[in-house]
């Protein structure tokens, strides 16, 4: 009995000598995992961290040389203006236009060009319906213009009175513009770049619209008396068409007036009445 109690005493004793042996051999591994740990911690964060440093320097330092090669580059006399053109014009000539916005070579297209200048200036005559300025690299200046048409002209004292379809006055001219006069009107007042004004304003209005469809239609009146309701259309000095102005617009939009003027013209006729009645009817009158 007393050799078996010794027995299980020894077993236990042996059995908590290896248990010790074990925790102290985990515990000693342990210890040997966390200091390889701060080892490599030690070793690779700090020279990391470096070496990020540096690469953030050298890009920010190469931003800094390109843009002061970029500024240095398009402030070069590369970019200076040397040329400007003009598009769209069909009554002033490009030299005129050009004047007209005070244009300058030399400076720089970017800068240095004054486009919403001389923008400012062209507008300003109320030729110009639209106005743009453009840049085409690397040294031109392009300026775009819309022109308003020249529809009719007045005698005003001793000059003519251009105006478009609105009846804007375009210009006024000591020489004939060759376009259709009208006359028969009472003016009351003349500004450029306003509307005309007349006491017989919806006569005018209509006129002016009878000229546009005859524009349309391919034939030109040089005179329109508006003095009456009933209007004379002149051709020739001695030939002319009689009749209200929405008879003219209609016998001019459905071609049946152009007919008859283009066979008395080909006939050699100068002089001569033609009158416009109701239901398109037109007759030829040699007086």
């Amino acid at each position: 009995m007393e050799e078996l109690e010794k027995e299980v005493a020894e077993e236990r004793e042996n059995k908590l000598d290896d248990e010790s042996t074990l925790s102290a051999f985990q515990k000693r591994k342990e210890e040997e995992r966390k200091q390889l740990v701060d080892q490599l911690n030690n070793v690779d964060v700090a020279p990391r961290a470096k070496r990020r440093k540096k690469h953030y320097g050298l890009r920010f330092l190469g931003i800094v040389i390109g843009f002061v090669g970029f500024i240095a580059f398009i402030t070069s006399g590369f970019f200076d203006v040397k040329e400007i053109k003009v598009e769209g014009n069909t009554y002033f000539t490009p030299t005129e236009i050009i004047g007209m916005a005070d244009g300058k070579l030399g400076g720089n297209i970017f800068w240095g060009s004054n486009m919403s200048y001389m923008k400012k200036r062209i507008v300003k005559n109320p030729y110009f319906e639209q106005v743009t300025i453009d840049r085409r690299l690397p040294d031109k200046l392009v300026i775009k213009v819309v022109e308003k048409k020249q529809t009719a002209a007045f005698i005003y004292g001793d000059e003519y009175v251009v105006v478009d379809k609105e009846s804007t006055v375009l210009r006024k001219s000591d020489v004939d513009p060759k376009l259709t006069l009208l006359t028969g009107l009472n003016i009351s007042k003349i500004k450029q770049g306003e509307p005309i004004e007349v006491e017989q304003e919806k006569t005018l209005k209509t006129t002016l619209n009878m000229i546009d469809s005859m524009e349309k239609g391919d034939l030109y009146f040089k005179k329109i008396d508006v003095s009456e309701k009933i209007i004379k259309a002149y051709i020739y000095d001695g030939l002319y068409c009689k009749g209200s102005p929405k008879q003219m617009i209609k016998n001019i939009e459905n071609g049946n007036l152009q007919k008859v003027v283009n066979r008395l013209i080909k006939d050699n006729t100068v002089q001569g009445v033609i009158n416009l009645g109701n239901h398109d009817f037109i007759s030829y009158s040699p007086s």
